[in-house]
């Protein structure tokens, strides 16, 4: 896969993953990484994962006790995301999903087609 050096779409945008049946949410984002929630309503939880562009994959964290803080509110999404920058945290390996080319686009900026900056 190629490098994403454009930025990612807006913060609420729904994105559909090929091997998911319910729609994520983008909860924060930056040029390069997404973290993305959806609800999971059986256990009345949500679940997370987080886009990787430049490597092609998503996936969970890297900290062996998970996240230290809810990211499904984008507050909290940008904690995390600032962690990631800082290098504190990253995509674990472990259990990736490499992201196809059609849910690379989608994670990509809708904004030159909206008018945002």
């Amino acid at each position: 896969m190629t490098k994403c050096i454009e930025a990612l779409a807006p913060v609420g945008t729904k994105v559909k993953f090929e091997s998911e049946r319910c729609r994520y949410t983008i909860q924060a984002a930056n040029d390069r990484f997404a973290i993305l929630t959806k609800p999971f309503n059986a256990q009345k939880t949500y679940l997370y994962t987080i886009a990787d562009l430049e490597r092609g994959w998503r996936g969970a964290c890297n900290l062996i006790f998970g996240l230290p803080c809810d990211v499904n509110t984008p507050e909290g999404a940008a904690e995390a995301l600032a962690m990631i920058e800082r290098g504190k945290m990253g995509v674990s390996t472990r259990n990736c999903v490499p992201l196809s080319p059609e849910e690379a686009s989608a994670l990509r900026a809708q904004e030159a087609s909206d008018g945002h900056s």
